[in-house]
């Protein structure tokens, strides 16, 4: 190859690659991986094993995220069986390898992956933040496997290598997210245990989030009333924060207290409320994104004339309210 080919293959393949980067924030993960994969080919021809390895890599996360767990799978081991030594570079395969394991529910294969990415940062000095991710992954692996105490060690190793880099603020974030792990996958009473055990904090937004858990806890074992009004707190808190992650998860809870009550008006109208905020904060798309399709699960579940009843009922008293009538 010459010189000349090999710059026009070079700056082509950066063209994909930039191609790639404009295309992913407009979520065109498809047509992004299909860029990155040109890009690796073209990387191939000029014996750039590094940056071949990566696009792949990064193509495969593409297409996991836009639901092509067998594509990714295919890219992720050609990244693998490419890939030159280089500590960061394998990190990033062995996590990508796990994710999409995961992903195609094959659980002890993405523990196995863990093991190996973790290994890695281990030995390459990698950052607290860094490695409390990826325990937590291992973590969320482990739970799915039924491995519930070996994720509860990756669990602790996480919260204490946040907690000597960031806080205890936000060491209990990852007891939360462990406790509503251990509640989807059906381990309450170890779900409440974790709660328990975290210390009160002033701060609203771990409030919002251990509340938040508390309801789902709650209205799982049939306490309408106390998960309503764990919910009710939790977006009293994530309001005051402005978590708007938060305030939705809680808005839903108050919800779906409200549907398990028979209340279709109010679980209505909670979530129209919740669109109305978010939009405020995060814009009418991004709102409209994360409410619509709670409401057309209910729209579903309710039946058609149901669904416009209770939209009906709500619209009415917010009018009267503004009016300073009863309706």
């Amino acid at each position: 190859m010459t010189v000349a080919a090999e710059t026009e293959r070079d700056d082509r393949a950066l063209e994909l690659m930039q191609r790639a980067h404009e295309l992913i924030p407009r979520g065109e993960w498809d047509a992004a991986a299909l860029a990155l994969e040109q890009a690796a080919t073209l990387h191939q021809e000029t014996g750039r094993a590094y940056d071949r390895a990566r696009c792949l890599q990064l193509a495969a996360t593409l297409r996991r995220s836009a639901g092509d767990a067998e594509h990714a799978r295919l890219l992720v081991e050609r990244a693998a069986a490419v890939a030159p030594e280089d500590d960061q570079l394998a990190v990033s395969i062995a996590a990508e390898q796990a994710e999409t394991a995961f992903a195609e529910g094959r659980f002890a294969d993405a523990v196995a992956a863990w093991d190996r990415a973790i290994d890695i940062a281990r030995e390459a000095g990698a950052k607290a933040d860094g490695l409390s991710a990826m325990l937590r992954r291992r973590a969320a692996a482990r739970i799915s496997a039924g491995e519930v105490e070996p994720a509860s060690l990756d669990f602790d190793e996480a919260c204490r290598l946040l907690e000597q880099s960031r806080g205890k603020v936000t060491a209990g974030f990852v007891r939360a997210e462990q406790a509503n792990l251990l509640l989807q996958y059906g381990h309450a009473d170890r779900a409440c245990q974790v709660l328990d055990a975290l210390k009160t904090s002033p701060d609203p937004h771990l409030l919002a989030d251990v509340l938040v858990v508390r309801a789902r806890l709650a209205r799982r074992g049939g306490r309408i009333d106390e998960a309503a009004d764990f919910a009710a707190r939790a977006r009293d808190a994530a309001l005051e924060t402005v978590a708007p992650v938060s305030y939705f998860a809680a808005s839903v809870e108050l919800a779906e207290a409200s549907e398990a009550r028979l209340d279709r008006t109010q679980a209505y109208g909670t979530l129209a409320t919740a669109w109305a905020t978010l939009g405020d904060v995060l814009g009418e798309g991004v709102a409209r994104s994360w409410v619509e399709p709670v409401l057309a699960s209910y729209r579903i579940k309710w039946g058609e004339p149901a669904f416009l009843q209770a939209k009906r009922e709500y619209e009415a008293r917010r009018r009267a309210a503004i009016r300073g009538e009863t309706p």
